[in-house]
């Protein structure tokens, strides 16, 4: 990735954390770089971002950064920088040249010498790609390596390059795949988080494009009851309209990762369809192991958490983590690689909890040997035990676009720290609309993400919200 905006990314990022001022030296240490560097980047910056963000310099203060909370995001601004840099044209050529194109002919395309081009090749297989196992060729450049990291790498790319607008795939109607989609939560009874919907809609151009140019993928981890996962129907018959609509030829495996991709996206059911009561739903199933590695793993849990209200909607979060936990098992290229950017602060923020949860699934792990997990697990359930301890709670109407959920927990944090002011309403809607917000009498929305209304304000937050984002909303109450 270019160092330059990889700078630029760190910067705004720990800028954009507390409305206050940064010395230089406090900069210098958190992003490990000189302080001409950080000068540098400051100066490229002013003339990068919108007039809704501003950066001041001080010499006796340092830096600070000022930003219009319900104007474009810090992601809005780092997404369409990255669509400009080198590394993402690079392998947007990559996906669509698929090694038909020449070492010099894409130096060309990318104003650069053929050396240069070689050199950076060398240093992307050696630095940026050796997390995701691939490795790039240097004769026709192409990403070579297991089929199913070449496709998650290449999702996560364009989803950080088009996080809310844009669409990449020419030949494929982003309309048609969202409404297959919304066809999918009408027929499951689900409703897909916004950020997650169209993150599916990505998904399935990628699997159209990789196997349109005769990549296939095979599984080989271990065994899990596809026929038995709520997706499997909707799923299947999906697959046949993409089948249909692009004239390509899904095998078994095909349908089981897209599947399982639709499994492990984030998704809430309301109250009342069938995945609100997490026992019945695995009994649903037909699956008597995962009833007992559910029924264990909140043993363990409650016995190690006596605070912990492991009510239905405990057991339901508990299900649906044990089911996901096993389908990655059954897909190990998609454990290998999946990371989660808020391991490093559940690990500091709730140390204590993430410690004895690691504690529980090592014992949980003693009665199944067979089922692997990683730190993105523990993550996961660490958010789930802190959401669920019994702290005071009261209502508003929050939307956290992230890759597993965390809502419970940020409203939480959010509640402890604005007190009993602020209300929090958490449920998904079906759409958000003026009307439906003034049907459910919103007065605003905290989200991470955009959010199109006209009606009332949207404070953008960060995913863990910072001491800005805090501040931020308190402003919003005394309006």
């Amino acid at each position: 990735m270019n160092k330059e905006y990889r700078q630029l990314k760190s910067l705004l990022h720990l800028l954009d954390r507390e409305e206050r001022w940064f010395t230089f030296a406090e900069i210098e240490k958190e992003l490990g770089i000189s302080g001409k560097s950080v000068k540098r980047i400051v100066e490229e910056a002013v003339t990068l971002l919108p007039a809704s963000m501003q950066i001041e310099v001080s010499r006796g203060k340092g830096i600070i950064f000022y930003r219009d909370r319900h104007g474009t995001t810090v992601r809005e601004v780092l997404a369409s920088l990255f669509r400009e840099t080198s590394y993402f044209r690079l392998m947007q050529l990559v996906l669509t040249k698929d090694g038909e194109a020449s070492a010099e002919e894409m130096a060309e395309a990318l104003f650069m010498s053929f050396s240069s081009f070689k050199k950076w090749i060398i240093h992307l297989n050696q630095e940026e790609l050796r997390p995701f196992h691939l490795r790039m060729t240097y004769s026709s450049p192409t990403l070579k390596g297991n089929e199913i990291h070449i496709r998650y790498f290449l999702w996560k790319l364009f989803t950080e390059a088009f996080p809310t607008t844009g669409w990449p795939f020419s030949g494929i109607d982003d309309q048609q795949l969202d409404g297959w989609v919304t066809e999918i939560e009408r027929e499951s009874g689900m409703i897909y988080f916004l950020n997650s919907k169209r993150n599916l809609s990505f998904l399935m151009a990628i699997v159209v494009e990789r196997v349109r140019r005769g990549h296939g993928i095979s599984l080989k981890g271990g065994s899990y009851a596809w026929e038995h996962n709520l997706f499997y129907g909707p799923v299947t018959r999906l697959s046949e309209k993409l089948m249909h609509r692009y004239q390509i030829h899904l095998t078994c495996d095909e349908v089981y990762f897209l599947q399982s991709m639709f499994s492990l996206s984030q998704y809430h059911v309301p109250d009342g369809n069938l995945r609100n009561e997490g026992q019945e739903w695995t009994a649903d199933k037909g699956n008597e192991e995962e009833c007992l590695m559910v029924d264990l793993l909140i043993t363990l849990l409650t016995r190690a958490f006596p605070a912990l209200n492991a009510g239905d909607r405990f057991r339901s979060e508990v299900a649906e983590f044990i089911d996901k936990l096993r389908i990655d098992h059954a897909i190990p290229e998609l454990m290998a690689v999946s990371r989660s950017h808020l391991t490093s602060y559940i690990e500091q923020a709730e140390q204590p909890i993430f410690k004895t949860v690691s504690e529980c699934m090592s014992s949980w792990e003693k009665s199944y040997p067979a089922i692997s997990y990683n730190d993105y697990h523990l993550t996961k359930l660490t958010f789930m035990i802190s959401s669920s301890l019994r702290y005071r709670s009261k209502k508003a109407f929050l939307i956290v676009g992230e890759e597993f959920s965390v809502r419970h927990y940020v409203a939480k944090l959010i509640k402890r720290e604005i007190g009993d002011d602020l209300t929090i309403e958490t449920s998904i809607l079906h759409g958000l609309t003026d009307e439906i917000v003034a049907q459910h009498q919103i007065d605003f929305i905290i989200s991470t993400i955009p959010v199109s209304l006209t009606s009332i304000p949207t404070v953008i937050i960060s995913t863990i919200p910072t001491k800005r984002d805090l501040e931020n909303i308190r402003q919003e109450l005394l309006i």
